[in-house]
């Protein structure tokens, strides 16, 4: 059976997590970010929804994706936050970055 995804947490202190099943076992995965090949590509797909109003730079304290509901940017320092629909979300991108962690040691 293939992993399920629940949730993928990047943390701007450095941290990115995947929360999951994979089949019976839970999973609860907390890595380091750095180093992570496929984290930028997510990170920019993400972000390029940001509202035209929304003066936000590309930092953030936490972007949070919820499988096949929306993705969180909650940006640093004192911007207002946005929310992207699954849909809209690069799949690929998100598949790769969760591979990717659940590959880490």
């Amino acid at each position: 059976m293939a992993f399920k995804l629940s949730t993928l947490h990047i943390f701007g202190y450095g941290e990115t997590q995947v929360i999951g099943q994979d089949g019976e076992t839970s999973v609860n995965k907390k890595v380091s970010s750095s180093g992570l090949t496929s984290l930028t590509a997510v990170v920019d797909n993400v972000y390029s929804f940001k509202p035209v109003d929304n003066l936000s730079p590309n930092e953030y304290h936490a972007i949070n994706i919820f499988n096949n509901m929306f993705a969180d940017y909650q940006p640093s320092g004192e911007f207002d936050s946005w929310r992207t629909e699954w849909a809209l979300l690069d799949q690929a991108y998100i598949d790769a970055l969760v591979a990717e962690v659940l590959t880490q040691p």
